[in-house]
This record gives structure tokens, C-alpha cells and sequence, in this order.
């Protein structure tokens, strides 16, 4: 939505409202992409849009319509995304000021860090096996789900053993 001001000859005030009406659902990105994710194992490219979108795309070459579907939820830009756990976790990082959580397969947001006080830029990624947790004072290997960078400090998502 944009407004604008203006004043005629009399002194009054007139106000003009604009607004963007956007189709129920949008194949293509509005405004540019800041980041790009492939997916090899499933042919699937991810884009990271300035239109707050991540889009969901075929990369088969012999298909007509190579758009898949979208994950809406920010409100600002997507300015990075990463995938992690073999293809099944995207990590999204917004001008929201949030890092997002989606299940990269059925395309819903799991989980929201809203703990950013300004622009989150980019995350980084890694596929580690394991890390070593030194809890009680005896090392025990976790496998790795992923790993964020979150500010200056690192996230590590690990499936604990009961």
C-alpha cells in the first residue's frame, strides 16, 4: 500500500491510497531473488525472493510449467535460505528480522527464531555427521540436522538420544 499527500488551490488536504492486488497465487518473483537453493536429489531449485516468497521449482527441463509451489510466511525479504538434513529442512534467513525453519517436502514453517533485532542477512550451513556433546563430562555423539549461524554465535541442530 502507498499513500501519498497532496494540497489543492483551497488549502484542503486530498489523499491518494494505493494498493497491490496480487493473485491468489504467484508462479513468478516479483522484485529480483537474493538467493538460490538446489535440491539434486529431487530436481528442485529454491528461490529466495525480495517479495518476502520462497518459490519451489522443477528443475526438469522437458516440463512446461516448472513452478512447484511457494512458502509464504515472511514479511519482508528472503535474503538467504540453506538446505539442510538431506533435502528435507530449508533454513530462511528475512529482512523481518527472523530465521525461519520449513519442511522443504510438504513446504509449512516448523519453527520461527525471532530473537534479531535488525536485518538477518545470510545463514550458513554444513552436513557434519556428528558432534561431540560433553555433557557430565562424558562425550556422547549426536548426529547433526543442521547448523545456523545466529548473530555471532552458531546453532546447532542435533538429534539427542534419550
Amino acid at each position: 500500500m502507498a499513500t501519498h499527500h497532496r494540497q489543492n488551490a483551497a488549502g484542503r488536504r486530498k489523499v491518494q491510497v494505493s494498493y497491490v492486488i496480487r493473485d491468489e497465487v504467484e508462479k513468478y518473483n516479483r522484485n529480483g531473488v537474493n538467493a538460490l537453493q538446489l535440491d539434486p536429489a529431487l530436481n528442485r531449485l529454491f528461490t529466495a525472493g525480495r517479495d518476502s516468497i520462497i518459490r519451489i521449482w522443477s528443475v526438469y527441463q522437458h516440463k512446461q510449467d516448472p513452478y512447484i509451489a511457494s512458502m509464504e510466511h515472511h514479511t519482508d525479504w528472503v535474503n538467504d535460505i540453506v538446505l539442510c538434513c538431506n533435502g528435507k529442512t530449508l533454513i530462511s534467513a528475512s529482512s523481518d528480522t527472523t530465521v525461519k525453519v520449513w519442511n522443504a517436502h510438504k513446504g509449512f514453517c516448523m519453527s520461527t527464531l525471532r530473537t534479531h533485532k535488525d536485518y538477518v542477512k545470510a545463514i550458513a550451513g554444513s552436513e557434519e555427521p556428528r558432534i561431540t556433546d560433553y555433557n557430565e563430562m562424558k562425550p556422547v555423539l549426536l548426529p547433526v540436522l543442521g547448523r545456523i549461524w545466529h548473530g555471532k554465535v552458531l546453532l546447532i541442530f542435533a538429534r539427542v538420544r534419550k
